[in-house]
């Protein structure tokens, strides 16, 4: 669900530039010229036109503003305050390094390590989480955490490399696992999302599903799988994917964890005494490849452009996907032709074939390669 499209109310109809002026040249006695280029023509064409803009600009945006569903940045914001919800900042990528060095060296909390500068990209820099002293076997694994917030903070395996400050102590470093986590400023559109649902929902507090997912999302989920009972009656298992549509990391499954269950201050606790143990786990992507063939579009957009709109678009087809746990190749199809600048195509495929994508109750899809041609 995104925001719907605003229709301007009907009392703002007839209110061009044109049409207020001929209106004001309709009120003047029949003794005074109206005609254009006329004093009385040429003087009264500026307050038509500021009108104009008052009446189609500014009042028509008052309104808008007035209602969630319009409303955007800043004053979208005011709204979720309303219903205690905050839009979510950007997020840090986080995950784990492999040091090797001298058995007994401290290595101090806020050591940075970080990837190469290259001629494309600056040196992404991260922290570590902990003072931790290298034992015995010369290795240790340290949790650290991006310096700057964002999606570029999340980096592949292997590329945390170097120091900041060189240590004689340390002779090695890298990451053996990708780090994840790092996300952007919520958009408007998902925001009004949270905001929708807990209009919806604000009185409901009973661990249903809608709960279970609206609560996961106020902390940061991407999305979430509610899979009840899957280990016997009293039992929920939470399924979670981050703003970018990747597994989880270990972070942001304790941190739904802990919102939720509050294990530490039962004032805070969301689920309701007695009800169901909770469980919060990582997804299990499947990658999706997507081929088209005889793609044509207009000088609006280019390939690139198609690649990056359709990667967020079928985002939402993945959300809808996980309620039947398939993926279905009627409702992907459509995402293409809804890209701005797209004209026609002529075959689409997904994964290589015309069928359906049985999902498994932990899968959650996840965009692989893009073949567009």
């Amino acid at each position: 669900m995104a925001q719907p499209e605003f229709t301007e109310p009907y009392f703002i109809e007839g209110s061009t530039k044109e049409e207020i002026h001929e209106r004001m040249m309709e009120e003047l006695p029949e003794d005074i010229d109206d005609m254009p280029g006329g004093f009385p023509y040429d003087f009264t064409m500026p307050a038509a036109a500021e009108k104009d803009e008052f009446i189609n600009y500014h009042l028509v945006r008052t309104i808008m503003l007035m209602f969630p569903q319009y409303a955007w940045d800043e004053w979208l914001d005011l709204h979720g305050l309303q219903v205690h919800l905050q839009r979510h900042e950007p997020d840090y990528g986080s995950g784990n390094v492999l040091v090797t060095g001298i058995a007994g060296a401290v290595i101090a909390e806020g050591t940075v390590f970080c990837t190469p500068a290259t001629d494309d990209s600056p040196a992404i820099e991260f922290a570590t989480d902990s003072e931790i002293t290298i034992p015995e076997s010369g290795e240790v694994t340290i949790g650290i955490t991006a310096v700057e917030a964002g999606i570029e903070s999340n980096v592949a395996a292997n590329t945390i490399v170097i120091m900041a400050s060189p240590d004689e102590n340390i002779t090695s470093v890298t990451n053996p696992e990708p780090i994840t986590g790092g996300t952007e400023t919520e958009i408007d559109d998902d925001y009004y999302d949270r905001i929708a649902a807990e209009y919806e929902n604000s009185t409901t507090y009973l661990g249903n599903d809608t709960d279970y997912k609206r609560w996961a999302k106020q902390i940061g989920a991407g999305d979430c799988i509610v899979d009840a009972a899957w280990n016997g009656p009293g039992t929920v298992k939470l399924v979670l994917v981050d703003a970018n549509g990747q597994p989880a990391n270990e972070k942001l499954v304790k941190d739904v964890y802990n919102y939720i269950v509050s294990p530490d201050n039962r004032a805070a606790r969301l689920l309701p005494t007695g009800s169901a143990v909770l469980t919060v786990v990582s997804a299990t992507t499947v990658a999706i490849s997507f081929t088209i063939t005889g793609l044509q579009y207009d000088n609006s957009t280019d390939i690139d452009q198609i690649k990056e709109d359709f990667k967020e678009a079928v985002k939402k087809v993945y959300s809808e996907a996980k309620t039947d746990s398939i993926l279905r190749y009627n409702h992907v199809r459509p995402v293409i032709s809804s890209i701005a600048g797209v004209e026609d195509f002529e075959t689409f495929l997904m994964n290589g074939s015309v069928e359906n994508i049985v999902l498994g109750k932990e899968e959650y899809p996840e965009t692989g390669t893009l073949d567009f041609s």
